[in-house]
């Protein structure tokens, strides 16, 4: 299945660090693309921690702004996470034929994806299922929306700006 484009735009000349490389990312200190080795005792070092927490950050917002809603049906082996906590994963068994319906949401742009197994959408016996996955996006939607609402109003509130 395909992911959503990427919606959050890294800074300026900030590069993805290939392995055993660091980014420079300085205006004028080397064309878009340049390494510098790690460990040289250079400003490379510490030019390459930022790069990689920008690009931490970068990443954890482009999965902030994309509500996923997954319905799926596989054979499942169910895994206890921690034996001393309450708490278990589903997992597909090994070489089971998954049906899926995805959609995403971009809640930046508002772009909608749907992504369904061939099976899923051309069998009834999955009608009710398809009519629950889409009852789920409107509920998780709507979930969002009132999460960002209380956020706005909190941080209005901390501010001491009338809404």
């Amino acid at each position: 299945m395909a992911r959503l484009a990427p919606m959050i735009r890294r800074p300026e000349g900030l590069v993805r660090p290939q392995a055993g490389a660091v980014a420079v990312a300085q205006a004028g200190a080397a064309p878009p693309g340049a390494h510098t080795r790690r460990g040289d005792g250079g400003d490379g070092d510490e030019q390459g921690k930022a790069n990689s927490l920008l690009n931490t950050i970068a990443d954890k917002l482009d999965r902030l702004v994309t509500l996923t809603v997954v319905t799926a049906i596989a054979d499942i082996d169910v895994v206890q996470d921690d034996p001393n906590q309450v708490g278990f994963t589903c997992r597909p068994k090994s070489g089971t034929t998954i049906e899926a319906f995805q959609t995403q949401v971009n809640l930046v742009t508002g772009d909608i994806e749907n992504l369904i197994s061939r099976d899923f959408a051309t069998n009834t016996a999955y009608h009710s299922l398809t009519e629950f996955h889409l009852a789920q996006v409107t509920k998780s939607s709507d979930i969002v929306s009132t999460n960002l609402k209380a956020i706005r109003d909190l941080a209005v509130q901390i501010s001491g700006r009338p809404s």
